[in-house]
């Protein structure tokens, strides 16, 4: 059984992980599969290997895992790319996030105050009463929908 949220959204955490085997024996289709971002933008970049985000405990789930970093992208046109691997939140606090980035990866002196961080939750429940408000995006992130939340 999925609460309220997880059956339109699944996650990047806690039910993903719950849900692997269902996904296996799954014959046709994806499965579920997550559907819930939150994005913030690059604040500062105080270390190499450290960005801080303009996102936080306000802003995401952080009761079962902290978010995940999925994707970066450079307002303007073209699509986010993926983050690499090692990638990582490693801190929250209120309004803030602590994104750390793979030591000697070329993201280390790309990433730009300004850019957009693209972030999976866990436990989506926690993340929709923090927002009044959800776009609906198509897979390009072009804004299709908007749903108010009721909590």
């Amino acid at each position: 059984m999925l609460r309220s949220g997880c059956y339109l959204t699944s996650d990047h955490g806690t039910y993903e992980h719950m849900l692997e085997e269902l996904n296996v024996r799954e014959e046709e289709g994806d499965g579920l599969r997550p559907a819930l971002e939150v994005w913030s933008m690059v604040q500062s970049r105080p270390e190499p290997t450290l960005a801080i985000l303009t996102m936080g405990k306000r802003d995401a789930s952080y009761d079962a895992d902290l978010p995940r970093p999925l994707v970066h992208h450079r307002p303007g046109p073209g699509t986010p790319h993926a983050l690499p691997p090692g990638c990582a939140i490693v801190k929250l606090n209120d309004q803030h996030a602590y994104l750390r980035l793979p030591e000697g990866h070329p993201l280390c002196s790309e990433l730009a105050v300004g850019d957009l961080v693209g972030c999976g939750i866990s436990h989506p429940c926690t993340t929709f009463d923090k927002w009044p408000l959800l776009l609906g995006v198509d897979d390009d992130y072009g804004v299709r929908a908007a749903f108010n939340t009721f909590f």
